[in-house]
């Protein structure tokens, strides 16, 4: 069984799709730009989905730009984000999954104005 929640973001929506055992989170209208930040050692994983064997590393002040998430069984949120820039530009332009612990999130109106943080 799946049900669907949208929830109004300050002017933007969230989509929420609940199945049983996972849920997928798709932003819509909006622009979201996050930086890592909290990485006390090591590197946030990119991963070709949530859990999946990771295939680069994120280093805190690296940008990128968030599409959608999914809520994993255990209640992690996994961000699928696209890498724009940072410290470590050898991962500029790789797409995959994060943990959104690691990020600092920014909701943009197509216009470019700011609606949320978090």
């Amino acid at each position: 069984m799946k049900l669907k929640t949208v929830l109004p973001l300050a002017g933007a929506t969230l989509l929420l799709s609940l199945f049983p055992r996972a849920g997928r989170a798709d932003i819509f209208d909006a622009i979201v730009i996050c930086q890592v930040t909290g990485i006390r050692q090591g590197q946030l994983a990119l991963r070709p989905a949530p859990h999946g064997q990771p295939f680069a590393g994120l280093d805190n002040g690296n940008i990128v730009r968030a599409f959608g998430g999914t809520l994993g069984e255990e209640g992690t949120v996994w961000y699928d984000v696209k890498v724009l820039q940072g410290p470590n530009p050898q991962v500029e332009g790789r797409q995959g999954f994060v943990n959104a612990e690691y990020l600092r999130c920014r909701w943009y109106a197509e216009d470019g104005t700011l609606i949320r943080e978090d």
